[in-house]
This record gives structure tokens, sequence and C-alpha cells, in this order.
């Protein structure tokens, strides 16, 4: 299963280059397939009753919604400060960085506040169940982002040499 989780999370890193719809059909087909994939994940996952499907899925929905726009935001920043390694200042840097704090706070905030009409809709112990396994694919996905971005120190060296 966790071969499964991390091929996922590594579709969700080229996913999550693409807006909801773009000029490019091979990217939203990538989009497509990676929604697709991790429904599907979702759904084994979570073996939700009948009930409990028909309340789950529409959250879902909208919690993927809410988290692409910040997937997308993040990769939006991780390509400006790529676009930027050569010629950071301690301004654009500082800039960065708060933006990206900001915008992990926000998928916290947003995880709390679908943890929350997760629970109302299939419980507490499927909402937990789902965030788990959220949060999983979440870690994986920035532990893979965190192997391609150099790190500041790393980009001092470069110049050094």
């Amino acid at each position: 299963m966790k071969k499964l989780f991390i091929l996922t999370a590594a579709v969700m890193l080229s996913a999550t280059f693409v807006k909801a719809q773009t000029a490019d059909p091979e990217l939203d087909y990538i989009k497509k397939a990676y929604s697709k994939e991790k429904k599907e994940i979702v759904n084994e996952y979570m073996k939700l009753d009948s009930l409990q499907t028909a309340k789950f899925w529409p959250v879902y929905t909208a919690y993927e919604t809410s988290r692409e726009k910040l997937a997308l935001q993040r990769i939006q920043l991780l390509d400006e400060y790529d676009t930027n390694t050569a010629s950071l200042t301690p301004e654009l840097v500082d800039k960065l960085a708060n933006a990206l704090l900001t915008n992990s706070i926000s998928l916290d905030k947003l995880n709390l506040t679908y943890y929350k009409k997760m629970k109302k809709a299939a419980g507490a112990i499927n909402a937990a169940k789902y965030m788990q396994l959220e949060v999983y694919l979440q870690t994986t996905w920035r532990s893979v982002l965190q192997e391609l971005v150099p790190l500041v120190g790393e980009l001092d060296k470069t110049k050094k040499d």
C-alpha cells in the first residue's frame, strides 16, 4: 500500500503544476488521471458504507478544489524561487519564505476545516482516517519537492565556486 501512496504522491507532484484547465491537453490529461487515481485510492482506503459514501464524496470534492488552489500557489512560489535562484536578494527570499509559510498554515487550516466537515458527514473515525491519508500524501509530496529544490545554503556554495 505504501508504494501505491508514494506513486500517487509523485503523480500529484506532476499534476499540481496544472491549473484547472490549461491550453495544454496533455497537462489536462495528467491532472484528470491523477484526480481519478487519488479518488480510487481514497475509496479503497476508506471503505465507506453507502450512507457514508453519499455524504463523504461531496465534502471530499470541495476539499480537493480548495487544496488544489493552495498546491498551485505553492508550486508558483517554488517556481519563482527556482527562476530567481541566481539573483536572490534578502527581500525576495523573505517574501518567498513568508508566502510559503503562509501557504503551509492555510493548508493546515483547510485540513482542520474539512476534518470537521468530514466528521459531520462520515463520523470522527472516518474523518481522522481520511486526514491521516491526506497528511501522508502531503508529507510525501513535500518530501519529493524538498529533494528537487536547492537549499538557500547550497545556492551560496554554488555562487562561491
